[in-house]
């Protein structure tokens, strides 16, 4: 019996959660935005390898 009173009033919050459902960002065009930023990211990283490897290449290691 009481296992049964607290699952009835753990339910009072089922109406709350769907009386206002959360807001989702809008996914339209999100492949489009992925593939940018992921062509973005690699443009970043190549650019800075390509500096790195111009600065330090040329260096001996000392081990």
């Amino acid at each position: 019996m009481v296992a049964l009173l607290k699952r009835l009033t753990n339910l009072s919050i089922v109406a709350n959660v769907l009386q206002s459902p959360t807001q989702y960002p809008t996914s339209r065009q999100g492949f489009t935005k992925d593939r940018q930023n992921l062509q973005s990211d690699a443009k970043k990283v190549s650019s800075s390898l390509n500096r790195n490897i111009e600065k330090y290449g040329n260096k001996k290691y000392t081990g």
